[in-house]
């Protein structure tokens, strides 16, 4: 298949390159356009004004000077590649991107924008283990033996494939709900002149489950059983249907 990934993290970073190794292993067609910079929760953001540069490393890599949303529209309207990819993946991800992280994640941003050019689009992540290692082989392996058939799942979808991979995988992967994960941030807090500095100093992730989970449990709870959480994520906001009704305008 041709397949065209992308990331938030930079071209250059362990993740995206371990899954390109992947999916060319299986026999795949693949080309990476990445962000040339760190692109971290920059959602679906994307260059309205001016222009960006690419940098062209070879016929299948290329960074671009943008957001992770930039580096698929840009992929597909500026003739980077040869012809429209089959499928287009965000990740692998470095940290979970369970639940309303869907909402920041520029990865997710990147499967968001695929699936609304009509593309179906995967968005793969990997949280690491208590020593800060991550082991992006497993969910690498796991996606490109999977890729043809979450990619034929995905073909009129108006919705992208969110997958989240633990660091002690226990084998198991399972249909997964979204929620909303509240981070209680603290924060640090410094006084120069008539400047003020604001620190992230540490935060705590409190999950709320959404009262539409269908009887999925939610991602996070999923993941946190040792189980892979897949969840098909719409690319179109809801709106509060019982509200609507009430609403009198």
């Amino acid at each position: 298949m041709r397949i065209l990934i992308s990331n938030d993290d930079g071209f250059m970073r362990e993740g995206i390159r371990t899954l390109e190794a992947a999916l060319i292993r299986h026999g795949h067609d693949v080309y990476s356009v990445a962000p040339h910079t760190e692109q971290s929760a920059k959602s679906h953001s994307m260059t309205v004004l001016g222009s960006v540069t690419i940098w062209k490393h070879d016929d299948h890599h290329y960074s671009l000077e943008g957001t992770p949303a930039d580096c698929i529209i840009y992929s597909l309207k500026s003739g980077l590649l040869p012809e429209e990819p089959e499928v287009i993946i965000g990740g692998i991800n470095h940290g979970y991107n369970l639940s309303s992280d869907t909402i920041y994640s520029g990865t997710c941003g990147v499967a968001r924008q695929g699936a609304m050019y009509g593309i179906p689009s995967i968005a793969i992540s990997c949280m690491c283990d208590g020593n800060g290692e991550y082991d992006f082989e497993t969910p690498a392996e796991y996606l490109a033996s999977n890729i043809e058939y979450f990619s034929k799942s995905l073909i009129g979808a108006e919705s992208f494939l969110n997958i989240n991979f633990p660091p002690q995988w226990n084998g198991k992967v399972e249909k997964s709900s979204l929620g909303v994960i509240h981070y209680d941030d603290q924060f640090t807090v410094k006084e120069r002149g008539n400047k003020i500095n604001v620190k992230t100093s540490g935060c705590n992730m409190i999950a709320v489950p959404s009262s539409e989970s269908q009887g999925y449990d939610m991602d996070s709870v999923v993941t946190q059983r040792g189980s892979a959480s897949i969840t098909f994520v719409e690319i179109t906001p809801g709106y509060d249907k019982e509200r609507m009704n009430m609403l009198q305008v």
